[in-house]
């Protein structure tokens, strides 16, 4: 029954959001919801591995900057930007299993740290190959979404293209949960000696969860340095990687709707409290809390909460 009432919220919450350009006319408004949209894919991305799987990853937004610098790269040496969606995934799950094969025994802290560490070595390597990455200056005048001639111009018109890539990867994650590999991935999370002691392969469940997440991750990328056209380090830098873990765990670890809900507030958030000046950074910090810890469940679970109430007080 929970499954059959996700679709019409679904389809609502697609009802709104392509509603949203007719409201909202200014451009600097639609570029932020761009962004929005792009980190709420490289959250769900981190929701296989950490929401589902229970693995903590710090190495998220190393996989997004692949993909951007690897789009960004190929279409300025000529390639088609057709090619550059598969070249960019090519990358990251090569750049995954790299990272996954000799890591993923490793758990909690030990793991979070490699991440880490990986994620540093990523960033490193485009500071200082300067020749082709740019260096700290970054790559500028990045050629944009085109296929065979055709491409979105203006705002507008990427807003839709980024809005159709979040509904397709939400129904991919959706399928993929209610999947035998989904179940795997929860079993994992939840005990990961009993999962293998009902024949679950742990080691393979997590490699497959990490190597999605970092697809995700890459055609995020690969849409990002088209669309801003624009791209450096520190939009992919350790900042960011904490920035995307307390995406998800602000909208709700486990949660597809919460990925989408986290990342879209956080992402809003600090623009819309700019007025403020320096006090801003205060008060998103006390938000961020207080979701905490008045909702341990993440903004996803206050629908849940307030229906308990509603029902407690009958």
């Amino acid at each position: 029954m929970k499954k059959y009432r996700t679709w019409p919220l679904l389809a609502a919450g697609i009802a709104a959001a392509l509603a949203v350009p007719a409201i909202a006319q200014d451009g600097y408004i639609l570029q932020l919801l761009n962004i929005a949209i792009l980190n709420a894919i490289v959250v769900l991305g981190l929701n296989f591995v950490t929401g589902w799987t229970g693995q903590i990853n710090f190495g998220q937004a190393a996989f997004y900057g692949l993909g951007a610098y690897t789009t960004a790269i190929a279409t300025k040496s000529g390639l088609p930007w057709v090619a550059t969606p598969f070249l960019s995934v090519v990358v990251v799950i090569a750049a995954s299993l790299m990272l996954g094969l000799p890591t993923m025994r490793l758990r909690t802290y030990y793991l979070a740290m490699t991440t880490i560490g990986f994620g540093e070595i990523i960033r490193l390597i485009i500071v200082h190959w300067e020749p082709v990455t740019g260096g700290t200056s970054g790559l500028r005048a990045i050629p944009g979404i085109s296929i065979f001639g055709i491409g979105p111009q203006g705002q507008i018109q990427h807003y839709y293209l980024l809005i159709a890539t979040l509904v397709l990867a939400i129904i991919v994650a959706a399928h993929v949960r209610h999947s035998v590999l989904g179940r795997a991935m929860i079993a994992t999370k939840d005990s990961e000696i009993a999962a293998e002691q009902c024949g679950v392969d742990t080691t393979r469940t997590k490699l497959v969860a990490f190597m999605i997440g970092a697809v995700y991750a890459g055609i995020a990328g690969c849409l990002y340095a088209s669309s801003i056209r624009f791209i450096s380090p520190d939009s992919f830098s350790g900042t960011q990687a904490i920035l995307l873990m307390t995406m998800l765990i602000v909208g709700g670890m486990g949660s597809i709707a919460g990925c989408v809900a986290g990342a879209v507030a956080l992402t809003i958030l600090p623009e819309a409290l700019r007025f403020l000046g320096q006090w801003y950074l205060v008060l998103y910090g006390l938000g961020v809390i207080a979701v905490i810890v008045l909702a341990p469940g993440g903004l996803a679970s206050l629908a849940s909460q307030l229906q308990l109430r509603r029902a407690g007080a009958r």
